[in-house]
């Protein structure tokens, strides 16, 4: 008599959480699945209400009543964020020809500094990226305040930072209430797409992109088969290629984003090993050394389009990835991105100079608005990198803690733990830095909360 309920259960079982999953494939499902319109509401009423609130709960179990990061008095936080952030004087190196220039925007999945010579990285990993560099303006000192895709996308599009313990762009909830650079460029009579040769339904990518209202959105089941796939998708090279035909028949001034695929794990690339290093990430450079390859062949043929000349280029990473140089994940060298802004659409004294100001890749919304005469006001987390008298600072968050990066030295703490993973600061300056930062973590977690 047991034997056929318990059979009963071991095949019901794995069946049930097969179904939660979604299927066999890479990328479990989430409420991105269910989005099919640009009308937020429409999209929440599609979605399972019951999955909706498990993920809200799930995602904030740790601080439904407060904020966990609570490291000192609110207002004590506040006006140490405000003064950190305050910019003295309004002014910025006007780098553009036009006011008005098309943006293309290449998101390049997973990209570390040391993948860049002029960043510090060996010679023969990115050639491609290191000749656009001569034509534009290379920043050399970004920190990625967040570690996943999901919290590069609210970097670049929400110009809201990465913080621990969860993410901005799982919340349907939260997310429709951020500022978004796609919609402020859509109000000035922009054209908007996005690209991307895999499953958006990652980290609620999918969700986040729709509420940001873009006119198209691309993705693997918009691609033929006469097009080559790996286990997450299209190749870069097919996507890019798919951007380029695109932008010949759009309406100008365009906006549209591509998030590359290929250096993504499991790093399987259609394109032989070409850098045979002893090292443990020879895989993951070998994946950069194709996307580079492809931005090379891509540059190539967009020259010779009639928009090119009025688009500006923003190449930059969504993250960071561990590298051939071993940095522990808790230091600042493990985060460093690069960011180049290229385009004929840069003043000629403005080509091949190297932006040193320390910032984030979330400094991009306000950086770029200024170059358009457009308020950055609503970005708050937003500086402009570009103004030598804004504030100078790095920040980045893990699991439970924060780092924090000023010139003189840098410093990562765990609340959970209450360690200093890292501790490089003078002396005479740690207490005020140490307060920078933590003060930095508890703001910003406290905007997540009440968004």
């Amino acid at each position: 008599y047991w034997l056929r309920p318990l059979g009963l259960i071991v095949l019901v079982v794995p069946f049930m959480f097969l179904g939660m999953r979604g299927g066999f494939q890479q990328i479990p499902i989430n409420q991105s699945q269910s989005y099919y319109s640009k009308y937020n509401i429409l999209n929440l009423a599609s979605v399972n209400s019951g999955f909706n609130l498990f993920i809200s709960v799930s995602e904030n179990m740790g601080n439904l009543n407060k904020n966990p990061f609570q490291l000192y008095d609110k207002k004590e936080a506040e006006a140490e964020v405000k003064r950190i952030m305050t910019t003295p004087k309004d002014s910025t190196l006007d780098i553009l020809t036009t006011k008005r220039p098309n943006i293309a925007l290449i998101i390049l999945e997973s990209w570390s500094a040391d993948l860049v010579e002029s960043l510090g990285g060996t010679p023969g990993i990115t050639p491609q990226f290191h000749k656009l560099e001569k034509g534009g303006v290379l920043f050399t000192n970004l920190i990625s305040s967040g570690t996943r895709s999901e919290q590069g996308m609210a970097c670049l599009f929400g110009g809201f930072p990465g913080h621990a313990i969860s993410s901005i762009t799982v919340q349907p909830d939260k997310y429709p209430k951020m500022p978004s650079l796609t919609k402020v460029l859509k109000s000035q009579g922009y054209q908007t797409s996005y690209y991307y040769g895999g499953q958006l339904i990652y980290g609620n990518i999918k969700g986040y992109i729709m509420s940001n209202g873009f006119d198209k959105i691309q993705e693997i089941y918009d691609f033929g088969n006469d097009v080559i796939k790996g286990k997450l998708g299209v190749h870069d090279e097919f996507t890019l290629e798919r951007q380029h035909q695109e932008l010949n028949k759009n309406k100008q001034p365009f906006f549209s984003a591509l998030f590359t695929l290929s250096s993504h794990s499991p790093f399987d690339q259609p394109m032989p090993e070409m850098l045979h290093w002893n090292v443990k990430e020879r895989k993951y450079i070998n994946s950069a050394y194709y996307t580079d390859d492809c931005l090379g062949k891509y540059f190539e043929k967009v020259r010779k389009e009639p928009w090119f000349k009025n688009t500006l280029f923003v190449l930059v990473a969504d993250h960071s990835h561990g590298s051939y140089n071993n940095w522990p994940f808790t230091t600042p060298m493990y985060h460093h991105i690069p960011m180049l802004f290229y385009g004929d659409v840069i003043k000629p004294e403005y080509r091949g100079y190297k932006c040193d100001h320390l910032g984030g890749h979330h400094d991009l919304a306000a950086t770029l608005l200024r170059q358009l005469n457009l308020d950055a006001k609503p970005f708050r987390w937003s500086i402009d990198l570009l103004n030598p008298t804004s504030p100078a600072y790095g920040y980045y968050s893990f699991e439970e803690g924060v780092g924090w990066v000023r010139k003189s030295g840098y410093f990562a703490y765990d609340e959970r733990m209450k360690h200093y993973h890292q501790m490089q600061l003078p002396s005479n300056e740690r207490d005020s830095i140490v307060k920078e930062g933590k003060s930095y973590l508890q703001v910003l977690f406290d905007d997540y909360m009440h968004y």
